[in-house]
């Protein structure tokens, strides 16, 4: 690919989705191998996880990191809810996992990208953009909080508030980087153009009630989720089609589960983002240049 300099108003938002967020471990190790850093990077949930590697500079780690432990009971299952608090073992990925499978934390803190994690506050119902280097505590327990899954996750406590998954609020932080004012903002999401979310049934009605209906904000944000998903989904598209965005979503749709174990199908997903990052690369340019 022909080199050309990165705009420096251009923004990368990331979308979550669970192991979903392997497609966008590829698509992000394309950008990688081929040196185009954003400015900014701003992840929800998996997403912010996978900006970390990112942002560090790290192409393979992701999948690595995914492929490689998603049968570990540290990385996942009643052993990672016990000593990590989420079903998720994300104290183990971000505090134990850099022992083994090195982390370049140096680039990652000092390496000039700014880099957001978007969670939700359980107090409010709102979305909150912790920005690395711009937080009282370790950035990595922003990071924690935003992928931190309503239900199966305990609530992450950050200065006098708790958090959980950025996106029970803000599934992509488009609004958030409107207002920052980038001028090229480039989306990678994990479902194919033209899915919609559908109104939760009533035994998730439940769950949510009986978990968190003490927090009256959290509460109706969590049930609310679909209409907010699909309103950003139909200004993402009309932004899109309108030439003002770019967004890089599967070509088909993504045909795995939230905690999918078939590592085949993960390696494959990987795979995908990969390959249909590639070939967009020329659009991709394109966009930012113009």
């Amino acid at each position: 690919m022909e080199n050309f300099a990165m705009p420096q108003s251009a923004a990368l938002l990331l979308e979550g989705g669970s192991l979903r967020g392997l497609y966008t471990a590829g698509a992000l190790d394309t950008l990688m191998e081929e040196n185009l850093y954003f400015p900014a990077v701003a992840g929800v949930s998996a997403g912010a996880l996978n900006a970390v590697n990112y942002v560090a500079h790290e192409p393979g780690r992701s999948a690595s990191i995914n492929l490689r432990y998603r049968r570990d009971p540290r990385y996942f299952g009643p052993m990672a809810a016990v000593k990590g608090g989420s079903l998720f073992g994300l104290n183990f990925m971000l505090r134990d996992i850099p022992n083994v499978v090195p982390f370049d934390s140096d680039t990652f803190y000092n390496g000039g990208q700014r880099m957001v994690a978007v969670a939700t506050c359980v107090q409010t119902g709102k979305p909150a953009y912790f920005e690395k280097g711009k937080t009282d505590f370790d950035f990595l327990d922003a990071v924690r909080a935003s992928a931190s899954l309503p239900l199966v996750s305990v609530p992450v406590r950050l200065g006098k508030r708790t958090y959980l998954d950025g996106g029970c609020s803000c599934s992509i932080p488009l609004h958030w980087a409107q207002e920052e004012g980038f001028e090229k903002i480039v989306v990678i999401t994990t479902r194919h153009k033209g899915f919609r979310k559908q109104m939760p049934g009533q035994r998730m009605v439940n769950l949510y009630d009986d978990f968190y209906g003490d927090n009256a904000l959290l509460l109706a944000t969590l049930l609310t989720q679909e209409v907010r998903y699909n309103a950003l989904m139909e200004e993402i598209d009309a932004l899109e089609e309108a030439g003002k965005i770019f967004v890089l979503r599967p070509a088909e749709p993504i045909e795995i589960g939230r905690f999918e174990k078939n590592t085949e199908k993960l390696l494959d997903l990987y795979n995908r983002g990969h390959r249909e990052m590639r070939q967009q690369l020329s659009a991709l340019a394109a966009f930012l240049q113009q």
